[in-house]
């Protein structure tokens, strides 16, 4: 978990892309060298929200949904 926070704080920093910030330069498909960052940077991101979420999440609250779906799910279609 540690290595996830380690990213997550790097992520935090590179946001900022303040070497970008005075570039008129075009790259990818015609953006400039900002946009195509911020491109490629949400991509990164979201590999790292989707790390967290499978490596993160904790067990016992699946656990708890499925009883929970399950009991829920015989009541409502017992006979009354």
């Amino acid at each position: 978990m540690g290595m996830f926070w380690f990213f997550f704080l790097l992520m935090l920093v590179l946001h900022q892309d303040f070497w970008n910030w005075s570039s008129a330069e075009i790259l990818f498909l015609g953006m400039p060298v900002g946009l195509s960052y911020h491109a490629f940077f949400s991509v990164a991101c979201s590999l790292l929200g989707s790390w967290a979420v499978i490596w993160a999440w904790p067990a016992s609250w699946e656990k708890y949904a499925e009883e929970t779906d399950n009991t829920d799910a015989n009541q409502e279609h017992s006979p009354q």
